[in-house]
This record gives C-alpha cells, sequence and structure tokens, in this order.
C-alpha cells in the first residue's frame, strides 16, 4: 500500500497516539539505514489528543529529521487508511510492539523507546512556562485508558495521599487533555497543544503516571518513568483488538527501563510507599536531594 502511493511507510492515524509513537523508532532506524528521510502514508492525527484549537494534524512526526513528507490519503483512499489501522492488529507478536514493527522489515531497534524531537524554540518555551516552580519538576498524569475507572482508589483519592506524600519532594504539575482529563487535583495545570505538552514533559525532572501516551513520551526523552497498570481494565481493553494477547499487555507497552507498578492487590498505602521511595531515589540520582 505505501509503494502505491509513492510512500516508505504506512503508518495508522486513528488509534490512540501511542500506537503511533510505537512507529517512530522503526522510522529513525529505516531511515538511518537507508541513508535519507523517509516519506510516510498516514492521515493527520484522530485521537482524543487533539481538543485545543488549532492542534497540528502531524504531532508526533513534528521536527523529525528522519521523515521528508507525510502522503494523506484520506479524501478519496479514506478505506486505505483503515486498512492501516487492521493490519497494525496483525503483526506478529513475540515481544514489544517496537520490536515487532521492526521485525517485518528486517531491522533491529536501536533503542527499547519512541523517537520523538522538539524545536530549540519548544525546548525554551517549556523551560518559560515552568520557570516560576522551583526544581526538581515532577510531571503527574493521572490518566489514561486503561486507568481505573471511578470507585477505584486509584482514580482519585490515592492521588490526592500520594500528591500529599511526595510534595515535599519537589513541585508537581499535572498535564491532561482539556474538558476530558481533570480530577481537580489543585495541581498547576498548562492549556496546551500535543507538543507543547510533549515540551512540558521533557522539561520535567520525573514522570508519575498511569499507562498513556505521555508515559511513552516520557520515555521516549528518557526521563525517570513511574508508571501505573491496571491489568484487569488493560487486558479487557486489549481483547477488543487482538484476542489472546491481553495477557501480554505489559510487556508489549510497557518498558523495562521504568518502574512499572501493577495496581494488583495493593492494600492501604502499599503503592503510595513504593512510589515515594523510588521517587525519592530517582531524584537523588540525577543529583536532586529529598
Amino acid at each position: 500500500m505505501a509503494e502505491r502511493f509513492g510512500c516508505d511507510l504506512a503508518i495508522p492515524s486513528k488509534t490512540g497516539m501511542g500506537n503511533v509513537l510505537m512507529y517512530t523508532r522503526l522510522v529513525e532506524d529505516l531511515s538511518r539505514r537507508l541513508g535519507r528521510p523517509l516519506t510516510l502514508l498516514s492521515g493527520p492525527m484522530r485521537t482524543a489528543a487533539g481538543r485545543v484549537e488549532d492542534e497540528e494534524p502531524y504531532p508526533v512526526w513534528g521536527e523529525n529529521p528522519h521523515v521528508g513528507g507525510i502522503i494523506d490519503p484520506s479524501d478519496r483512499h479514506a478505506e486505505d487508511l483503515l486498512q492501516i489501522e487492521v493490519e497494525q492488529d496483525n503483526l506478529c507478536q513475540f515481544g514489544h510492539l517496537i520490536e515487532n514493527l521492526a521485525f517485518h522489515y528486517d531491522v533491529r531497534p536501536s533503542a527499547l523507546r519512541p523517537s520523538l524531537f522538539l524545536s530549540r524554540a519548544e525546548c525554551m518555551g517549556a523551560m518559560e512556562r515552568l520557570r516560576d516552580l522551583p526544581r526538581p519538576l515532577i510531571c503527574l498524569h493521572p490518566y489514561g485508558t486503561s486507568s481505573p475507572l471511578p470507585g477505584h482508589g486509584w482514580h482519585l483519592d490515592n492521588w490526592r495521599m500520594l500528591i500529599e506524600r511526595i510534595a515535599p519532594l519537589g513541585s508537581l504539575f499535572e498535564v491532561g487533555l482539556d474538558s476530558i482529563e481533570h480530577k481537580n487535583l489543585g495541581l498547576p495545570r498548562f492549556r496546551t497543544r500535543v507538543r507543547e505538552m510533549m515540551a512540558l514533559v521533557w522539561a520535567s525532572d520525573l514522570f508519575i503516571g498511569f499507562d498513556s501516551s505521555v508515559a511513552h513520551i516520557a520515555t521516549a526523552f528518557e526521563k525517570p518513568a513511574i508508571v501505573l497498570w491496571e491489568p484487569i481494565r488493560k487486558v479487557e481493553i486489549e481483547e477488543r483488538y487482538q484476542q489472546g494477547f491481553g495477557a501480554a499487555a505489559v510487556s508489549r507497552w510497557g518498558y523495562p527501563q521504568n518502574r512499572n507498578l501493577m495496581l494488583l492487590g495493593d492494600r492501604g498505602e502499599e503503592i503510595i510507599d513504593v512510589i515515594e521511595h523510588q521517587a525519592r531515589k530517582h531524584l537523588s540520582s540525577v543529583g536532586w536531594r529529598g
């Protein structure tokens, strides 16, 4: 399909942003192997990410030197784009999704994390937004498609307890989708486009949040990350698309370099204790005393 449109790779656009981020490592590695930027076949991102005015159509690919152009066939070939989404679910599933994608192009991933690029102006803009918050900066994202539903302790109450516990370690701020993701946790928030949100994550010193596209972004920028998983919800969602693979959701979507915490059978404040300990450890490893 990509060859038919004169492109190197066909990439989904209507799935979650995490799905698109999984292709970024393949794009970089294949571009380096071919010795040139790639042309992508993809439509504008149509996920819940674009909730502010003037959202960029291709936020994941901005400033990427390995992308020479993007062809959007959606006006006359919408069915072709839908087929790309279907085909992603037919990939071999022997390992992490980044490895699974690379396998079909005989590529060994150079790193097990997404490949994202920011401009100097974007980085400086994030630093400016955060300048009044004393370092270290702890970025929280208490949201995600597979995050716990209302009634679960980690939907709201445990986040409030966690915030109280780790507030002495640094300045906390929150990222989330406007009008959709808002739990009134009393933390500083910034109205952002997707790439502005990426830059805020880049400018932080530690990430704590649910399995989500923001966790992928933090991993891309090699930020110390504490990622919470609700495995029952994750398996239920995965089984809708790839029957039989739900049990391997964490190994396919998670990253071994992160501290992955399963919300399964925890009692009292056990997980909060672990997060506080891990946060202190991460911050001290990068020079912050807590």
